[in-house]
């Protein structure tokens, strides 16, 4: 008897690794969707970013024209590049081709699906069900398993660099490991230090970068930016080297929690939070909105762990 349960067990184990294992590619028509996921989301966040590859192994293109979710008001198909030194990130209104014989990767700093007005947060471990419509294929509904705030793959940890696109040929990023340029902009002083920073990496002839507030607490920081009619917050760490950008991000690193959940210590967490809240109350109505019009997360650090001794993806309204 003990016997035949165990072998029944077994048999039951085998079955859900099974169907564990299946759920990994969806088929539909001539796509295969391979290691769909989604980002947790930090407390305030107001959109998420969805990623994925999708294979064509038929002979004629197919497009991803819309998706739709019962977590989220609206879904979105984005792109993020570079334009004019500037990243940028644009919905594609004729949808994403899917060519002949070729996979198209979504993922961190590319292609991605943007789920906006969000009510409920993503959370690591849950699942968003997800209905993605193709102009040949059809519609296909997908699980969105969730990772963590920064993963790069299905249950990944962070990757510091995972939403950086190709910054080949931006001018004036010399010198760009773990996008530490702060080396002639050390005084100690974290007023003048992180705004040198931020302008040496980012400003150019053509788009001054104004920079304010600045409020640091321990090894964290947090600085308004507003450039070229955009704007948003930067979270800067401290290294041995000095001050590097962490993540750029809008309204959410205002909140005590998520900077916590981004990984800043308890007490400077709520330093800056408070601090924060004190300074931006003297700036005016417009600034305020262009910090709070920098939708989602950008991470920017590279050799972030290799110094403790990093959707989407953000973009403006």
């Amino acid at each position: 008897m003990l016997k035949r349960a165990l072998a029944v067990a077994v048999l039951g184990l085998a079955s859900l690794i099974s169907s564990v294992a299946a759920a990994e590619d969806i088929k539909i028509g001539n796509l295969t969707i391979s290691d769909p996921y989604v980002r947790a989301m930090v407390p305030g966040a107001p959109v998420g970013g969805g990623y994925m590859a999708i294979t064509n192994t038929g002979d004629t293109d197919d497009r991803l024209l819309a998706a739709s979710s019962p977590r989220a008001a609206t879904v979105q198909i984005h792109e993020m590049k570079m334009d004019n030194d500037v990243m940028i990130m644009r919905e594609l209104p004729d949808g994403l081709l899917i060519p002949a014989g070729k996979t198209v990767e979504l993922k961190p700093g590319g292609y991605h699906v943007m789920f906006m007005k969000i009510t409920d947060r993503f959370i690591e471990g849950q699942t968003v069900k997800t209905t993605l419509k193709f102009e040949k294929a059809g519609s296909v509904e997908v699980d969105f398993p969730v990772g963590s705030v920064a993963a790069s793959k299905p249950g990944a940890n962070a990757s510091p660099d995972a939403d950086m696109p190709d910054m080949k040929g931006m001018k004036g990023m010399k010198g760009m490991k773990g996008m530490n340029m702060n080396e002639k902009h050390s005084s100690g002083d974290p007023q003048n230090d992180i705004p040198a920073t931020l302008k040496a990496m980012f400003e150019t002839p053509g788009k001054p970068l104004t920079i304010q507030p600045v409020v640091a607490h321990g090894d964290w920081a947090v600085a308004g930016w507003v450039q070229d009619g955009r704007g948003g917050r930067a979270l800067l760490k401290k290294g041995n080297a000095g001050w590097t950008v962490h993540l750029c991000s809008g309204d959410s690193l205002k909140d005590a929690d998520a900077l916590q959940k981004i990984g800043v210590a308890p007490d400077d967490a709520h330093a800056i939070a408070t601090d924060l809240s004190v300074a931006e109350a003297k700036l005016d109505a417009k600034t305020l909105a262009l910090f709070s019009s920098f939708e989602g997360m950008v991470m920017m650090d590279r050799a972030d762990a290799a110094n403790a001794g990093g959707d989407h993806a953000g973009h403006t309204k």
